[in-house]
Formats: structure tokens, C-alpha cells, sequence
């Protein structure tokens, strides 16, 4: 009894030894940096960040990290293997205390019987703070390997995390497209391919459980946005193949035959639409105005699609919209790919309606797969643009904003050119960019032994808390079907929408 009592104590010393050791103050100065993996190094993070535990890849016996500030929280974590594992209650003490300042990591290393002391580190504290979930899709990057996939939830603040919905319980199926209003996460959309099939809307205290197919539409949804402050969800639809590559740097690439832009009315379940948005020309990826008064959306002329064939690239555009009359405006080209000679995809309305950020690659639009795909933005007090500085030699792609427009969040797979993992910068005022830096992980090293994709991080304000089992019973029940507006546009978008008449748009309530 008493050898296991000194065996405890012995273990318990160690621990406390490994988060209560003091700075280095004696050794010899060491003028490279050290070697981190994540490389949490000149950062701008925000106050309400998780820890951003690290490793250490330095060869050395022990290891100590004072963290401080120019507040009183100080503290020092030491670690035998490299790997720091910062205590969430000091951290955020030290983040509150040095809110709209620096605050300093320094590290020693013991090597050969003395103390390495590397150059300080400094990273600057946002008083801008960060939505406290991201949603994204957990995939396996082989494509077809579709067993294990899940629309997963992750607190930006802890390392909390949980499923919204796998795929385990719904027969293997795809599931993708989780969007929420306003990054509120009491209204959400997925939608799942394959039995069971359709497109789930939770919106408020109601549910539905739809099939978006038509006989006056090609497809059914995808690519949805939801309206800032009307029950106004605007999709493609979209004729979608498929291309998979034996060599070269690419994976897949995704085109498509035709696409059409559709709005749907959540409370009536009813689609519109307008000529101007569903025509001969490629609609698609539409995006809101953070008023709601327009509609960006990309789009591929009829004569480049039939000049270029399947590597097409597309136009960034928008068009106003009046939600209480349905009148649509004039598409405007904001920025042409004959002008950038890329295609440009996956535009992103920052929620201050100052910028708009999207992707530019070789050509395509889902170009998730896709190593020249650079994220770019625009001003759109002048719409002036620019490639920000947050890119990487792979692949950068889907985007968003948080909802103070202070923040993005964007995929890429700058890791190894095949795992995809969220990044944050912050975007300021000006729109002036900080460097990048990957969601943090409890355990550093999953990032680099986890082998999935997470794909489609998005930004929300609270935690989803619609439980799975409630998602698996409605998604259980026989689809509904939606109405489409003949009404108001008689269209079929299987004839390149050439019997499209040109009519008046008013409302279709209106008429009635």
C-alpha cells in the first residue's frame, strides 16, 4: 500500500512539475527560431481563441514555454517529449489580459547538459473576436471512399467537438451543403444524395424534409444561400459530371452540362426564378448581399462553354433582387475571366457588405481539387481586387466569413497537397489580411495522423443543438415535394430555357 502511494506521488510531482516550472533565464542564445509544428509564429489571433498547443521539432531532452504578456498572467509549461499542451483557464487569461497587444511564448530547449534559448515569439491578441463553432464536412480524402463521413460541429474556443449528423446512420449516403442563416445555428440546411435523399430545412421551430426535383427544373438543389432576412434559400441546380485522374497533381475535376439559379420560399414551398438566372448560360454558386438586395453568383457564357468544352471558366456576377415586389435587376459582370484569363468560383459577401472573397484557378468551379485555386478579394466600394497573402503552393478553396466580417475561414491543403484543414486570418477595416493559421487541436499531432478532409468550414454563432437522433427521424419520412412558380415564369431548364417568355416579373402573390 505504501509503495503504490509513493508510485502516485511520484507520478502526481511529475505532473505538477510539468506545468508549474519557472522561465530559463540561464543559457546560450540561440539566434535561429525553433522549428513548430503548427508554425504559431507572428500571428494575429483572436481574444477567444483556443489553445494553440504545439510540438516542438527540435532535438532535446526537455523542453520549457513561458507564455506572458504585459499583464500579471504568466505561466510556464514543460514538456519532455516537444509537445506543449497549454492550459485552457491560463490562456485565456493571458489572451483577456493582453487584449489589443502582444503577448510573448519563449522557449528553451536542454540540450547536451545546458539550456537553448531561442528568440521570442510574439503573437498579437484581436480585441476582434471569433464565431464560437465552425461546421464542416469530415471526409476521407480517397473521394470514393464514402463510409465514414460527417457534417461535425467544432468550438473555435475549446477543442469541443460532435457529429450534427453521420452518415453511418443513413446508409453510407453523401451529405454536404450545411448552411445556416446568418450564421444562426437554429436555421440550417444539408442535403443528402442517395436513399435517403432530399434536402433538410430546419428553420426555426420547423422542419422540412424535401424533394427539390421538378419537372420544370434539371436537378435537384445544391450550392444554397440563405437569405439575410427573408425565407429565401437561393440554389443551382445543376447537371453534374465527374472526371477522375489517373496522374498528374489533380485528383478530379467537376463540370458541368447546364445550370440555372433558383430561389425557394421556405414558408410557401415554392421555387421561382428569373430568365435572367436561369438561362443558356452557366448559372451557379449563388451568394446573398449582406442586405439581401443582391445576388452574386459565377457564371460561364453559352459561346465560351461551347468554345472551351469542358474546362470552362466563369464570370463573377451579381443582379439585384427586390424581395417584396420579385423584381430583378440587370446581371452586372463584376470581374470577367476574359479579363483575369482563370475562372473565378466560390464568391463570399462579407456580412459588413464591404468585400466579397473568392477563388481563382486554371479553370472549372469546384475546384476543391484543384492546386492553382487561389483565394482573392475584392472592394466593393470600387471594385478593386486583389490576391491576398494568405495563399499557399496547394490548393485554397470554399471560404467564409464570420459575423463581424473580421475573419475568414478557408480550406486548403497546403499540408501535403491531399489533407484538407481549416485556417483563419483576420481581414481588418481595410481589408488587409494576417497570416494564416490552422484550427487549433487539442493534440497537435492529429492534424498530421487524422486522415480526413474537412471540407466547407463555416462559420456559426452558437452550437447546434438539434439532436441526431431528431435529424434521423425527420429525414425518415416521405419527402415533400416543392411547387414550382409557373405562374409567375413558365420555364423548363431541360431546353436551355429557350421557351423562357418575356414577362413581367412581378410577385406571384402579388397576382393573386
Amino acid at each position: 500500500m505504501r509503495k503504490n502511494i509513493s508510485i502516485l506521488s511520484i507520478v502526481l510531482l511529475g505532473i505538477l512539475s510539468a506545468c508549474s516550472s519557472g522561465p530559463v533565464k540561464n543559457g546560450v542564445r540561440e539566434n535561429k527560431m525553433p522549428v513548430l509544428y503548427p508554425d504559431y509564429t507572428s500571428l494575429e489571433i483572436p481574444v477567444n481563441i483556443a489553445p494553440l498547443n504545439f510540438i516542438i521539432q527540435e532535438d532535446a531532452r526537455k523542453f520549457n514555454v513561458t507564455f506572458s504578456g504585459k499583464g500579471k498572467q504568466s505561466f510556464t509549461v514543460s514538456s519532455w517529449s516537444g509537445k506543449i499542451s497549454i492550459p485552457i483557464r491560463k490562456w485565456k487569461e493571458l489572451l483577456n489580459e493582453n487584449t489589443g497587444d502582444s503577448i510573448s511564448i519563449d522557449i528553451a530547449a536542454r540540450k547536451d547538459n545546458q539550456w537553448i534559448i531561442y528568440p521570442t515569439i510574439k503573437n498579437f491578441v484581436s480585441a476582434d473576436s471569433i464565431d464560437p463553432y465552425i461546421v464542416y464536412r469530415r471526409i476521407n480524402p480517397a473521394l470514393v471512399l464514402w463510409n465514414d463521413m460527417a457534417i461535425v460541429q467544432r468550438s473555435t474556443e475549446t477543442f469541443d467537438e460532435s457529429a450534427i449528423l453521420e452518415n453511418r446512420n443513413t446508409n453510407g449516403n453523401c451529405m454536404h451543403c450545411h448552411t445556416f442563416q446568418n450564421h444562426n445555428p437554429k436555421n440550417m440546411l444539408l442535403h443528402l444524395r442517395t436513399p435517403p435523399g432530399g434536402t433538410f430545412i430546419k428553420s426555426n421551430d420547423s422542419v422540412r424534409w424535401l424533394e427539390t426535383k421538378t419537372p420544370n427544373t434539371i436537378a435537384s438543389f445544391a450550392y444554397p444561400s440563405w437569405h439575410p432576412t427573408k425565407p429565401y434559400i437561393a440554389f443551382s441546380t445543376n447537371i453534374i459530371h465527374q472526371l477522375m485522374y489517373s496522374s498528374g497533381d489533380r485528383l478530379n475535376y467537376v463540370y458541368d452540362d447546364k445550370s440555372d439559379i433558383m430561389i425557394y420560399d421556405i414558408d410557401k414551398n415554392l421555387v421561382f426564378t428569373s430568365p435572367k438566372i436561369a438561362s443558356e448560360d452557366l448559372e451557379n454558386l449563388p451568394n446573398w448581399s449582406a442586405d439581401g438586395k443582391y445576388l452574386y453568383y459565377i457564371n460561364c457564357p453559352a459561346e465560351r462553354k461551347k468554345e472551351l468544352g469542358k474546362l470552362v471558366k466563369y464570370d463573377l456576377m451579381r443582379i439585384s433582387f427586390d424581395a417584396d415586389t420579385h423584381q430583378w435587376g440587370k446581371p452586372e459582370v463584376l470581374l470577367s475571366a476574359d479579363t483575369t484569363g482563370l475562372s473565378i468560383t466560390f464568391p463570399e459577401a462579407s456580412p459588413d457588405g464591404r468585400f466579397i472573397v473568392f477563388c481563382m484557378a486554371d479553370y472549372g468551379y469546384f475546384t476543391i481539387g484543384n492546386n492553382s485555386s487561389d483565394l482573392y478579394i475584392m472592394d466593393l466600394k470600387d471594385m478593386s481586387y486583389r490576391k491576398l497573402n494568405v495563399n499557399s503552393d496547394q490548393t485554397e478553396s470554399f471560404h467564409n466569413w464570420s459575423l463581424n466580417s473580421r475573419w475568414i475561414v478557408f480550406a486548403s491543403k497546403r499540408e501535403d497537397g491531399i489533407i484538407t484543414l481549416p485556417y483563419f486570418s483576420h481581414i481588418d477595416a481595410n481589408g488587409k489580411e494576417s497570416r494564416p493559421f490552422v484550427l487549433p487541436a487539442k493534440d497537435p499531432e492529429s492534424l498530421i495522423t487524422r486522415f480526413y478532409n474537412y471540407n466547407r468550414p463555416v462559420f456559426i454563432s452558437g452550437k447546434v443543438t438539434i439532436p441526431q437522433d431528431e435529424i434521423l427521424y425527420d429525414i425518415s419520412r416521405p419527402t415533400q415535394k416543392v411547387i414550382f412558380d409557373t405562374l409567375n415564369v413558365a420555364m423548363d431548364s431541360l431546353f436551355g430555357n429557350k421557351s423562357l417568355p418575356n414577362q413581367d416579373e412581378s410577385s406571384m402573390y402579388k397576382k393573386k
